[in-house]
Parts: structure tokens; C-alpha cells; sequence
């Protein structure tokens, strides 16, 4: 390096061939720099730092360096802050979704009327219906293991003059029941395999199991009860109550719909409109002996015979013609919700999602029904029942043998004839 005359302006460019981190790894305070004006770089001085100019004399010189070493420290120490405090990079638009849902087929293979389902997990369940011919309505109950992927006639001929199979209810995976069409009877499995016709029954009437044993059905003003499956029944209450009609007392006959026991010893039965347009809520708190109309829905009448379902003991819902109602106290008191109604069964997975499907569209909630929301679904066949054995897997079915399955599915998934459909809960 060279250097003017005693007086001139002296350049000391430094050239620093380590990074201050790795000057600082091996424990460097400071360059120093061998020429006529000797200066202590601070440690942090970093590579490509502009050449520094300086005088020679020893108190100007000093200035200089002070001055230089004091802007050297500045420089890095705001630099390190600035790396410090790092802004995360902005987002340039929201996340890819990695789910989606839809309705995929899992159709029967036949021109069959299909007129309920019900699912006791998400991959087992059966279906009624018939498949009508030359031979007569050929009733059968199909059973599937696997989702719909395979469906196996347990029960019936599509080819026979069977009569045709309508409702099902099942408790668990072994113990099922249905009824056949006219006076066809009550069938029973306790094996999930095999079925026996257990008692005369005519189709329908609302009927539940609330134990394998248990059971109660509804005709008319009447309720029935069994002890030993269905294979015998006994009258247990008639109903007669007492409205105000034009300001005047009448007593009436009331008249049952629909029925739903959310536990063994507790159980909801509904009425259709009474004289005052109201409806009337029995209730039950020992597993079906005795019944009692406690309250009066007013303005309202069960839909059908699956226009309630209860989730728990207290928690519970009617589909009347206009609204869903709801209580959360045992039917002590009841409210109004947001949902469309539909003509179609209530079915809940859990306490928290529900849905109503029916025709072409579905009325769905997943906030244990404190809000609804209504979707149209484009069914190649409109949908007489529903099943919903998980919240994130559901079954509808209808005419011409259609069986659509609900799913949450990855969102790159694909299959023929699938349809788009709102997703009802988080995967």
C-alpha cells in the first residue's frame, strides 16, 4: 500500500477477506492495518465497506478513526437489527384446500324402488325396497359390509312377487327389524344375516327398539309395547286430551306420528294436529309402561313418522310442515330454527351435525341445529330416505336403484358421477 508525503490526504482502503461472523468464531476484536496510519477496525466491519480517507497527523487521525469506527458500528448494529426483526413474507392468497365433498354412487344395479336405509357405521348397513317385474312387486332387503362397493339380497327376490320391504331400524349390527309391505309382517334379525317374520304388523305404522327386546309401535291414538322383540304386542296407553278451541274445552282423541326413544327408558311420541292446530308431546321415563302428554307444540304437526329424533334424553327436534323445532330441556320448552323444512326423515351423526334430505335437496346443520343451511343436490333420482351414521359419511336413496354415498374425500379425488356437496363438518 502507498502513502503521500507528510500532509497530503492519506487512502486507506481495507479489504476484509473474513465475514464478521467468522471473525467473530475466532475470536477477532479487531484488524489492524499496517501502514503510516494505523487504524483498529471494529469487529463488525463488514466485506465491500467503502475505502475510509483520513489525515496523517496523529489528532486529525484519531478524529478519523473514531469517527470511522463509530459509523462502522452504527451500520452493523442496525443491519442486525433489521435481520432480527425480519417481516415474515407476506401471504399472496389463502391456503388450497386439501379436502372436498361429495355424493358418489354406490347403486344398486337394477330398476328398483328403493324406500329406506339405514346405516349402523359407516361401511355396514342395509336398504329396502322392491324391483317390480311380470313376477309381482319382488321385494328384498340388501345388505352391504364395504360402503355400497357390493350389495347382497339378504332377504327377498327382485324377481319374485315378494312384497315389497319398507322401513328398517336397527339398534347395533346384529339386531335389525322391518316391515313388508301390507300385512306382510314384522321381520327381526339378531345376527345381521338372517331374518324371521316375528309378527303380523302392518306397514306403516312408526315403530322403534329402544333394547333387543323392547319395543313400541303407534296406531292412531293408541301406542303398543313389546317385551320379547316384536313377537307380541300389548295396548299400554290411548290418548284423550283436553284443548281449548274458540274459547270453548274440548276433550279429543290425539292421534300418534312419529316416535323416538334417545335411551333405553326414555322415549318422545308426537301427534298430528289437534283441534287447536297444536301438537301434542307424550313422554315416557319408563322404557315405554307409561305415557304422559306433557306439552303442546303450537301451531305444528310431526311431519311423518321419522319427524323426530332426539340426541340425547333432553336434546331433540320435530319436523313439523313449516319449521324444525328444538328443545334442550326434555321437551319442557321448544324454539323455532333457521331450517327449511324438508319432507324427509331427521337424522343426527353426533350432537353437534344433522341433516334432512329429501327430492333433490338437503337441509343441514353442524352446530347441533342452533343454525341450518339448505343445498340443492343434483340427484340423477330423487331421494325418498336417508341414513347418517358418522358426520363425515351418509347414505341416500331412491328410484331406478340409485344409492348415493356422502364422503369428505381429498380434494384431487375423482369418480364418475360424483356431485359437489357442502361440506357439512370439518374433516
Amino acid at each position: 500500500m502507498n502513502s503521500s508525503s507528510s500532509g497530503s490526504l492519506l487512502f486507506c482502503p481495507i479489504i476484509l477477506p473474513l465475514t464478521a461472523q467468522r471473525l467473530s468464531r475466532m475470536n477477532l476484536t479487531a484488524v489492524y492495518a499496517r501502514t503510516k496510519c494505523d487504524l483498529l477496525v471494529d469487529r463488525n466491519f463488514e466485506i465491500g465497506s467503502p475505502p475510509v480517507r483520513f489525515r496523517e497527523e496523529g489528532e486529525s487521525m484519531n478524529r478519523w478513526i473514531t469517527i470511522a469506527a463509530l459509523s462502522v458500528l452504527i451500520a452493523n448494529t442496525a443491519a442486525a437489527q433489521t435481520q432480527t426483526k425480519k417481516e415474515p413474507a407476506s401471504k399472496t392468497g389463502s391456503e388450497k384446500p386439501k379436502f372436498k365433498a361429495i355424493f358418489e354412487p354406490v347403486n344398486y344395479p337394477q330398476d328398483s324402488e328403493l324406500r329406506d336405509v339405514f346405516f349402523v357405521s359407516a361401511d355396514v348397513g342395509w336398504v329396502a325396497g322392491m324391483t317390480r317385474s311380470d313376477a309381482g312387486e319382488g321385494g328384498m332387503i340388501l345388505h352391504t359390509a364395504d360402503g355400497g362397493q357390493h350389495w347382497d339380497v339378504q332377504v327377498g327376490d327382485p324377481h319374485s312377487g315378494t312384497r315389497a320391504f319398507e322401513q328398517l331400524y336397527f339398534l347395533d349390527a346384529k339386531h335389525g327389524w322391518a316391515t313388508e309391505d301390507g300385512d306382510g309382517g314384522l321381520l327381526r334379525t339378531t345376527d345381521g344375516q338372517t331374518w324371521e317374520n316375528v309378527s303380523a304388523f302392518s306397514a306403516g305404522k312408526a315403530f322403534v327398539f329402544s333394547t333387543p327386546d323392547v319395543g313400541v309401535y303407534l296406531d292412531g291414538d293408541k301406542i303398543f309395547r313389546s317385551k320379547d322383540g316384536g313377537r307380541s304386542w300389548t295396548q299400554v296407553y290411548a290418548c284423550r286430551t283436553r284443548v281449548e278451541v274458540d274459547g270453548l274445552a274440548r276433550e279429543v282423541q290425539c292421534n300418534f306420528q312419529s316416535i323416538y326413544f334417545p335411551t333405553p327408558q326414555i322415549g318422545y311420541a308426537t301427534t298430528v294436529n289437534l283441534p287447536d292446530k297444536s301438537s301434542g308431546i307424550a313422554k315416557t321415563e319408563d322404557g315405554g309402561l307409561t305415557w304422559d302428554v306433557t306439552r303442546f307444540l303450537p301451531n305444528a304437526s310431526a311431519g311423518d313418522r321419522d319427524g323426530v329424533f332426539f340426541t340425547d334424553a333432553n336434546t331433540g327436534f320435530i319436523r313439523t310442515y313449516d319449521h324444525i323445532f328444538a328443545t334442550s330441556d326434555g321437551a319442557q320448552t321448544w324454539h323455532g330454527t333457521t331450517a327449511m323444512t324438508l319432507n324427509g326423515p331427521i337424522r343426527f351423526a353426533d350432537h353437534e351435525v344433522g341433516w334432512v334430505a329429501r327430492g333433490t335437496r338437503i337441509a343441514y346443520t353442524s352446530d347441533g341445529g342452533k343454525r341450518w343451511n339448505t343445498a340443492e343436490i343434483r340427484f340423477p333420482a330423487e331421494v325418498f330416505s336417508s341414513s347418517l351414521p358418522a358426520r363425515d359419511r351418509g347414505y341416500v336413496v331412491g328410484e331406478h336403484g340409485m344409492i348415493y354415498r356422502y364422503r369428505i374425500v381429498p380434494i384431487d379425488y375423482s369418480v364418475k358421477g360424483m356431485i359437489s356437496a357442502p361440506a357439512i363438518a370439518a374433516p
